[in-house]
């Protein structure tokens, strides 16, 4: 399960600190990654769109592996980041130590457990949060069977066709052989007569028949 919290003032911030606390007391199934960041920062304004576009998928398109297990995506609006800031300084199971924004962090036992450092663009961030195994992410896809199928279908299919076109090609070819050495027994019979025998070198194999007037 992947649940969104948005704190704003106040608003959810007792949610948020609710998650942090099973995030801190049962760190193996609850997970929290946490974006800090402020209405006046430009770079915060900048990565909006992209990490808008980062919750939605991971919220529509990916789960949790293990049964059971939450993660939780907290958006954080801080104030001025001061000592007195009104929402830094009321997280509970959160680092309140934030030297810049916009900070993005997974939080471990109440600690950093990871910190993003990369372009906050939507695709490395995206890569980021869904190969690392802390997260322990998966795709909302069918079985790891089925899919496995799905992928080996084309390559099953062509296997098919090369088969039925190796048997079709063998019986093609035996019936044109069979053709041939019909069709050269037929001239043979007709010409034998009239045709002066073939001279046999000396030492040579007599008997021999070419492999076109053999049975087949």
């Amino acid at each position: 399960m992947i649940e969104i919290i948005d704190v704003k003032k106040r608003k959810h911030l007792n949610k948020l600190n609710a998650a942090a606390k099973q995030a801190h007391d049962h760190p193996e199934t609850h997970g929290l990654l946490v974006k800090i960041y402020a209405t006046w920062c430009g770079h915060c304004r900048n990565m909006t769109e992209d990490w808008n576009r980062l919750t939605d998928e991971l919220k529509e398109e990916y789960k949790c592996k293990k049964p059971g297990c939450v993660l939780t995506i907290a958006n954080i609006r801080a104030s001025d980041l001061g000592p007195n800031d009104p929402i830094i300084q009321n997280l509970k199971y959160i680092p309140k130590d934030i030297q810049s924004i916009p900070t993005i962090m997974y939080i471990s036992k109440g600690v950093r457990g990871l910190e993003y450092s990369d372009e906050r663009e939507y695709s490395q961030m995206l890569n980021w949060i869904v190969a690392h195994p802390d997260f322990g992410l998966v795709r909302k896809s069918a079985p790891a069977e089925a899919a496995e199928a799905e992928t080996d279908k084309p390559s099953s299919i062509l296997r098919s066709i090369t088969k039925k076109a190796r048997i079709k090609f063998k019986d093609f070819h035996r019936g044109t052989l069979k053709k041939f050495h019909k069709d050269m027994r037929r001239q043979h019979k007709k010409s034998v007569k009239s045709r002066m025998a073939t001279p046999v070198a000396p030492g040579a194999m007599r008997g021999y028949v070419p492999a076109y007037l053999r049975q087949a």
